[in-house]
């Protein structure tokens, strides 16, 4: 498993990105002449790297940007405003959850005291709603533990055993927005499976990714696999196979699709 010297050495000196500009100015030039190799998925791939050192590095050397991801301009429509606070990407990360209805079920019994857990809070947008707005009882679990409180996720990225034991069919919400997309393969079927085990009978699992479509255009391996990258790490992009293994561990309530690709799933725990 790879650590924080390597993992910065290997951004700052094998890739280039010794600061935002430089990454922005790779993505700008350089992203889209890239050869997917074996070699190059696996080298900062989160099965293969502290996942807890790969984020603190990114956020030593591209500031807020791992947080809201303003690098990688959508492709239709424009930022309402510079993001350049932490208020300021709580804003838009808000938006983005408020644009797929996240807050709208967190909101449908606010005045009972439910629990929350959300996978990667980030600066505390939805943490900072939750308070303000209902009665709920908020934990969260990130890498990187940005705001006080929040539970740190082991080094392969994951919920602490010690959570999964303790709080086992307590929560009624696990929600994570804008997270997904950063999780491999393997990281995703295990959150899958850890928020079944946190759920109460009938809680809300809801989460958003990118799925592969066929429409929307992406880096490709050999293979014709798609894949996401940010920061020299990249993820699998999966299929349509996702509702097949979403169904095997709940029900499918909804499914909303945004135009870049980006789905939200809306899961209930059914016994």
């Amino acid at each position: 498993m790879k650590q924080y010297e390597e993992i910065r050495r290997t951004l700052t000196q094998g890739f280039g990105f010794t600061d935002l500009g430089a990454y922005r100015r790779w993505v700008e030039q350089d992203r889209a002449k890239l050869v997917l190799t074996s070699e190059l998925l696996e080298r900062l791939s989160p099965d293969n790297v502290d996942c807890r050192d790969f984020w603190r590095v990114c956020d030593e050397l591209f500031a807020l940007d791992p947080v809201c991801n303003i690098t990688v301009n959508p492709s239709v429509g424009h930022l309402p405003y510079a993001v350049e606070t932490r208020a300021d990407a709580n804003r838009m990360n808000l938006r983005f959850a408020q644009s797929f209805g996240i807050t709208n079920f967190l909101e449908e019994n606010a005045q009972q005291r439910l629990k929350v857990l959300e996978i990667g809070p980030g600066y505390g947008s939805l943490m900072n709603f939750i308070e303000t707005h209902t009665n709920h009882e908020y934990t969260g679990v990130d890498v990187v533990p940005r705001i006080h409180g929040v539970i740190q996720a082991t080094a392969e990225g994951l919920i602490p055993e010690a959570l999964l034991v303790r709080e086992a069919a307590s929560f009624s919400y696990v929600v994570s927005s804008n997270v997904f997309q950063h999780l491999s393969s393997k990281q995703r079927a295990r959150y899958y499976a850890d928020a079944r085990t946190l759920l109460v009978r009938g809680g809300l699992f809801i989460f958003n990714l990118r799925v592969d479509t066929g429409k929307i255009e992406y880096l490709r391996d050999s293979a014709g696999n798609a894949w996401c990258d940010h920061y020299g790490q990249f993820t699998a992009v999966p299929t349509a196979n996702l509702y097949a293994e979403l169904g095997a561990l709940f029900g499918v309530l909804y499914v909303t699709q945004r135009y870049d690709g980006v789905f939200n799933f809306v899961c209930q725990k059914r016994d």
